[in-house]
This record gives structure tokens, sequence and C-alpha cells, in this order.
């Protein structure tokens, strides 16, 4: 299992991608991994509300609407994942983050964007360009 000790922020292992969330013992494929809290919240905003540096932990909806973070001070660990086409976390909506294969102690976590992008309601053309 894992619960508030199972990962660290600390830089991350993809240059220029500032830091990232790793894991502070084993996690075996398949285990929930706990990196939200239960009270997290999100909601709609205008992405002109939206402060740019802020908007990297934002999903893109449609008419320049994003999914955010409520309260931007006090970002979950889980908004600290980094994107990786081979990844070794998967999002399954409603659900929550589950180990996608076993993951060794100090390893860096990592979550395809696409997957979740398409399951929060990305649109494909602003998906699209953004992976470019």
């Amino acid at each position: 299992t894992t619960d508030r000790y199972s990962f660290i922020l600390k830089p991350s292992t993809v240059e220029g991608a500032g830091v990232g969330v790793f894991a502070l013992h084993n996690i075996a494929e398949g285990t929930y991994l706990e990196l939200f809290l239960k009270d997290f919240q999100e909601e709609i905003c205008e992405e002109k509300d939206v402060p740019e540096e802020l908007r990297i932990f934002c999903i893109a909806q449609e008419n320049g609407k994003l999914l955010c973070p409520k309260l931007f001070n006090r970002l979950d660990i889980g908004n600290y994942l980094n994107h990786c086409d081979s990844s070794n976390a998967v999002y399954k909506k409603g659900a929550g983050y589950f180990a996608k294969r076993d993951i060794k102690k100090d390893e860096e976590i990592f979550t395809d964007y696409r997957s979740i992008d398409e399951q929060l309601g990305a649109p494909r053309n602003i998906k699209d360009n953004y992976y470019k």
C-alpha cells in the first residue's frame, strides 16, 4: 500500500522538468498510489484568470477553460507528477493513480499526460498541439 510516507519531491531525472515525485519504498504493480488527499478539489476556470505559471497544473478544456486545483497554495504531491510515454503510473478516472508496473524505491513516478487528458475531457486539438 501507499500512504503519506510513500512519496517525496526531489529534482526530476528529466532535464528541465523541475521537481518530480519519487517512491520512498518499493511499490507493487496495481497498487493504489495515494498522491492526493481525499479533500483535494478542482474547479473549471477561465484560462485568462489563471496566472501563466500555474497553468502547468491544469488540464485544458473546451472554450478556453481549464480544469485546475481549487487551491494552488495547497497543491498535493500528485500535482508534481511528470510526463513520460513509458509511464510507471496510470490514471483511472474516478479512482486515482495506480502502479502500472512494479516501482522501485527511489524511482521517479511518471504518468502519461495524454491518457489523463483523454479521460478528463481535454479537446484532441489542444492535446495534439501541446504534445508536438
